[in-house]
């Protein structure tokens, strides 16, 4: 009796798991939608800007100069920021990333660089405590799946800085890219110094770009061209963060539905297994009460 009321209870404690696994999947889902769209929103506009920024620099010419932005330098110290989940039940979303980090920051490393690592997410910080990795500062927590523009600007305004003032030469981010609503990957990407030629991807992988009017367009630069860049390329720096934390916050919520879309599958499962193990164990049971009452029986004739 008392290996039946334990299967019992198994199968009461797996159909409460199921019902939570499945409540998370729901969520995941519907925060997986307003990522989803925030990006397609946003996207448009980061498009315009890299552009705006591309034609009002090669309008500038030579009278532009060099903004401090695009300076590339000889690189000695690397600022690395990592960009991963506050929570965990989202697979190997956090694992992925971190590791792709951790290597990154050897290979740098083995190249004589210095490497000043940034954490971004409470399972950043305790993965690299863990594996006893060095990082910079307490690591930023404010993010979930909305970033609000305001906290990323802040984050981007010390990274600017720090690679303004040359205390870094390089900015790398690493985090989980948004190609599109089956496919998230962990990539590397710089983000100081600026390539203008380079702008940020789509949902889905590129941007589909309209029909190149640049040759067509005089640009008459007001009130003067260093004025004009000193506000698009730090503009442009922010904006590329703040992609960033939009495609973590979307990857996140798709690797979660994921995950509690098979832990829930699989739930459901070890429950039907559990079932039919809790009905031979009740046959069995059944059928040695009634040896026992038909042995009592025969005893008594």
């Amino acid at each position: 009796m008392g290996n039946v009321r334990e299967i019992k209870g198994r199968i009461k404690s797996v159909k409460n798991t199921t019902k939570i696994t499945r409540t998370m999947e729901l969520i995941a889902t519907a925060k997986s939608q307003v990522c989803m769209s925030r990006i397609k929103q946003a996207l448009p506009y980061f498009h315009a800007l890299d552009e705006i920024s591309s034609q009002a620099l090669n309008a500038t010419g030579d009278e532009g100069g060099v903004h401090p932005l695009l300076e590339q330098r000889e690189v000695k110290r690397v600022a690395i920021l990592v960009v991963v989940a506050n929570r965990g039940l989202c697979g190997g979303y956090n694992g992925n990333c971190l590791r792709m980090a951790r290597d990154h920051r050897a290979a740098l490393l083995a190249e004589g660089k210095e490497v000043d690592l940034y954490p971004s997410g409470k399972k950043a910080m305790s993965w690299l405590r863990f594996a006893k990795i060095p990082y910079e500062g307490q690591g930023y927590t404010q993010f979930e799946d909305r970033p609000p523009y305001d906290e990323v600007e802040k984050v981007a305004n010390d990274l600017i800085r720090r690679f303004r003032t040359g205390e870094v030469d390089r900015v790398d981010v690493v985090y989980t890219h948004y190609v599109s609503a089956g496919r998230q990957i962990p990539v590397v990407e710089t983000m100081l110094p600026i390539s203008p030629k380079e702008g940020p991807d789509s949902a889905d992988g590129k941007f589909e770009k309209g029909e190149d009017t640049s040759a067509n367009v005089d640009f008459i630069i007001e009130p003067d061209p260093k004025s004009i860049l000193d506000t698009l390329f730090p503009l442009q720096a922010r904006l590329h963060l703040f992609r960033v934390y939009l495609e973590t916050a979307t990857s996140e919520q798709i690797a979660r539905r994921i995950a509690m879309k098979n832990a829930t599958e699989n739930a459901t499962e070890v429950g039907q297994k559990l079932k039919m193990l809790y009905n031979r164990a009740r046959q069995s049971q059944i059928t040695n009460e009634i040896l026992e009452v038909l042995g009592g029986a025969e005893a008594l004739n």
